[in-house]
C-alpha cells in the first residue's frame, strides 16, 4: 500500500514539474517589433515601416509640424520628433504610435541624438545657433548653449560621456569645425576644422568619429581628441550609418545619387560606388541583422525610401517604398511587444 502510495506521488510530482515547465517555456517566449521609421518634413507626419515585408503600417500625422529627424531611445521605448515649424520635440509612443506629449526647444530644429545609457537628447537649433539639452528622466530642457556658428549635426557617445557637434561657417572659403563638449558640464573640449557642411557618426568599438563632408571628403577623427587619423575623397558624401558589427561604415553621396561601403579600419571605399535607386539620397540606417540597408530620398517632390541588401561590404539595389512628401530623416527600432 505505500510503495502504491509513493509511486502515485512521484508519478503527480513530475506531472506537476512538467507542466510547470511548459508553463514556463510558453512565457519566456519574447515577441519584438521592427520598424523603420521616417520623418516626413513636408507633409508633417511620419511614416513606420515593417522592415520585413517593405510596407507602410502607420502613418502617424501630426498638425502642423515640420518633422526633420526622429530618435528611438531603447532605454525607455520612446520615439523624439523634432519638429522645425512648431520649435518642439514630440515624444512618440511606439508601442500605441501616438504623440504623447511635447518639449519645447529652440528656434530652427535640425539634426538631434542621444546617447545610449537613455540620458540626455541633444538638439541642434540652427536659427538661433543653440544647442537644447533635454534630460531624458524629466524630459524638460536642462541646458542651453549659445554657440558663435550654426549648428548642424550632433552625436553623443554611446557612454554617454562626450558629444561632438559639426558647426557651419558662413564664409565659403573657410572650413567648417567639428567641437567636442563634455556632457557632464557643457563646456567645449576641443575642436578641428574640417570641409564643408559635415555629418557625424561615432564608432564606440573603435573610438573613431566618422565624419562625412558634402564639400568632397570623408574624415576620420580621434573620438578622445578631435585629431585627424584620415582624410579621404568621396565625393558628396553625407548621412552615414554603420553595420551592426561597426566594421563598415555606408555613406550617401546625396549630389551624385549613389551609396558608398567604406572599411572601418582602413577607411578606403570598398568596391565600387553603387547607384541609388532615386535622386538625392539623403539619410540612411541599417537594420540590426546588417542584412538591409534603408535610404530617404529628399526633396520638395519627392516620396520615398529605397531599399538594399547587404552582403558583408557588398550593396545591392532593392526597391522603392512610397512614404509621403519629403521623406528626411529616418530611425530603425527593434523592441520588445
Amino acid at each position: 500500500m505505500n510503495k502504491k502510495i509513493s509511486i502515485l506521488g512521484l508519478f503527480i510530482a513530475f506531472s506537476a514539474i512538467l507542466l510547470n515547465s511548459c508553463k514556463k517555456n510558453d512565457s519566456d517566449t519574447v515577441n519584438y517589433e521592427e520598424s523603420v521609421v521616417v520623418a516626413n518634413r513636408g507633409a508633417g507626419s511620419i511614416s513606420f515601416i515593417d522592415p520585413n515585408s517593405n510596407m507602410v503600417t502607420r502613418t502617424l500625422s501630426i498638425a502642423g509640424s515640420e518633422p526633420m529627424y526622429v530618435v528611438y531611445v531603447a532605454a525607455n521605448d520612446r520615439l523624439y520628433v523634432g519638429d522645425r515649424a512648431g520649435k518642439k520635440v514630440h515624444i512618440v509612443n511606439p508601442n500605441s504610435k501616438v504623440v504623447e506629449s511635447a518639449i519645447t526647444v529652440g528656434n530652427g530644429v535640425f539634426h538631434m541624438w542621444a546617447d545610449g545609457q537613455g540620458k540626455q537628447l541633444w538638439v541642434n537649433n540652427d536659427v538661433d545657433n543653440t544647442i537644447s539639452v533635454i534630460d531624458l528622466k524629466t524630459n524638460t530642457v536642462t541646458n542651453t548653449i549659445k554657440l558663435d556658428m550654426k549648428p548642424h549635426d550632433v552625436f553623443l557617445t554611446k557612454d554617454g560621456t562626450k558629444a561632438y557637434v559639426s558647426i557651419l561657417n558662413s564664409v565659403a572659403t573657410s572650413p567648417d569645425k567639428i567641437y567636442m563638449y563634455s556632457t557632464s558640464n557643457f563646456t567645449k573640449t576641443a575642436e578641428v576644422n574640417v570641409g564643408k557642411d559635415p555629418h557625424l557618426y561615432h564608432l564606440s568599438n573603435s573610438n573613431k568619429l566618422f565624419v562625412p563632408c558634402q564639400s568632397g571628403q570623408v574624415y576620420t577623427l580621434n573620438g578622445d581628441n578631435l585629431s585627424v587619423s584620415s582624410n579621404n575623397a568621396f565625393v558628396g558624401a553625407h548621412g552615414i550609418f554603420p553595420a551592426p558589427n561597426q566594421n563598415t561604415v555606408f555613406v550617401t553621396n546625396i549630389s551624385g545619387a549613389q551609396l558608398y561601403s567604406i572599411n572601418a579600419s582602413t577607411n578606403a571605399q570598398n568596391g565600387n560606388a553603387l547607384a541609388s535607386i532615386s535622386a538625392t539620397p539623403h539619410n540612411l540606417v541599417v537594420n540590426e541583422a546588417g542584412n538591409k540597408l534603408f535610404v530617404t530620398h529628399s526633396g520638395a517632390t519627392a516620396s520615398t525610401v529605397s531599399t538594399y541588401t547587404v552582403n558583408g561590404t557588398t550593396l545591392s539595389a532593392g526597391s522603392s517604398i512610397a512614404t509621403a512628401t519629403n521623406p528626411f530623416g529616418i530611425a530603425y527600432y527593434k523592441r520588445k511587444i
